[in-house]
């Protein structure tokens, strides 16, 4: 069975995101992998957290974008470029 892929949408520190990390290291997390951690904050501790076990990370600043239309449309295609099935926000 395939596993769905899973990317993490996050601001800050990471809590939840290091709790899910967790849950996949210990086979609770059995249909999905998280692949990719998105954020909008490039100073968020979460894409550290991210980094140290090898999970792929995306930073979308809101300012560098054109509006709030422009911003979500660089994050859906960051989204499909890495063939993500499930979103999860975690904090973002």
């Amino acid at each position: 069975m395939k596993k769905a892929g899973i990317a993490v949408l996050v601001s800050g520190g990471g809590t939840n995101l290091q709790a899910l990390i967790k849950a996949q290291n210990k086979g609770i997390l059995k249909s999905g992998e998280i692949k990719l951690v998105i954020s909008n904050n490039k100073n968020a501790y979460a894409l550290r957290r991210a980094q140290k076990v090898g999970i792929k990370t995306a930073v979308v600043l809101k300012k560098d974008c054109s509006g709030t239309e422009d911003f979500e449309r660089k994050i859906a295609g960051i989204l499909t470029e890495n063939k993500i099935d499930l979103i999860v926000l975690a904090g973002f």
